[in-house]
């Protein structure tokens, strides 16, 4: 029997953990991008975790990345991520797929925006200064020009001039620099606010064990479709469950499925409960459980 190699390799990479991330978010180190997948979380060990996450390019480049956790998820911590991003010079619709490869190390692939795959390092993007003449050339002209004047009696006039008129250019772009900074930090803003993740809250109360009520207005904003099933997930990995939504004219409402969640979880009366939605049908169930209330009898 002839071994067919291609096959080999396809069946082999089959059996190891990855995700990807496509590149096309105005704020790339947000904790959204940075942050592991729930799927990829699950199938890894907590012990890998511990250890820092080592990215390695195809030509040979590599970076560490740190390594935190929230209430929710683990993410990548900015300086080592960002650093990945800079120096490949992403942002541009890269799609990049990270393979787990065993103790958090990770080879990636990136792959344009047409489906190339990158082999080599970018050079990262630059942007050009609106100018007609290079620096060294407007340093050149300017010395051969006073050299000349100087010659003819007049260098002292116009190397005052040309002190100022670069004081006054100096200025320009420092006012200009300020501006550009406070509207990038604005739309910075904006794109933060327009990311956070949908959430609501609720008590949960005797009859919500069994039919739980979703909010009117975060289902009118949120829930488009008017019966569909969501994933809701433990937030620490420990079960999953498939909940019916159900919409009715009066309501929305989680249905099958839901009071399995609810003796599953478990919740009990007066669980305070936040529901996220951190994609288009899958939610992460958070609960904090009631305090016990101490009764004296007289």
């Amino acid at each position: 029997m002839v071994w067919n190699r291609g096959f080999g390799q396809v069946k082999e990479e089959r059996k190891t953990l990855s995700f990807f991330k496509i590149f096309q978010s105005a704020d790339l180190s947000s904790e959204s991008m940075r942050a592991f997948p729930y799927d990829f979380m699950m199938n890894v060990s907590k012990e890998d975790f511990s250890n820092k996450m080592v990215i390695r390019a195809q030509w040979g480049g590599s970076w560490e990345v740190d390594i935190s956790k929230n209430p929710r998820f683990y993410y990548m911590e900015k300086s080592g991520w960002n650093q990945f991003v800079t120096d490949n010079a992403l942002g541009a619709n890269e799609f990049v797929t990270f393979t787990h490869k065993g103790l958090m190390c990770f080879d990636v692939n990136i792959y344009r925006k047409n489906g190339k795959e990158i082999l080599v390092p970018q050079k990262p993007h630059t942007t050009t200064p609106f100018s007609g003449i290079k620096k060294e050339e407007g340093e050149r002209s300017y010395k051969d020009v006073k050299n000349e004047d100087e010659s003819m009696g007049g260098g002292v006039e116009l190397a005052a001039e040309a002190k100022t008129a670069k004081t006054k250019k100096n200025a320009v772009e420092i006012g200009e620099s300020s501006r550009g900074a406070a509207l990038r930090n604005k739309k910075a803003e904006k794109i933060k606010k327009k990311k956070a993740v949908p959430k609501f809250k609720i008590t949960i109360k005797k009859s919500y064990l069994k039919i739980l009520g979703i909010p009117k207005n975060f289902y009118e904003e949120y829930i488009k479709n008017g019966s569909m099933v969501y994933k809701i997930r433990h937030p620490e990995g420990e079960g999953s469950w498939e909940v019916l939504c159900l919409g009715r004219k009066t309501q929305t409402i989680f249905s099958s499925g839901w009071s399995q969640l609810a003796r599953e979880y478990p919740l009990s009366i007066g669980d305070r409960c936040t529901f996220r939605l951190i994609k288009p049908t899958e939610f992460v169930l958070t609960s904090r459980k009631a305090k016990e209330e101490i009764i004296v009898i007289d």
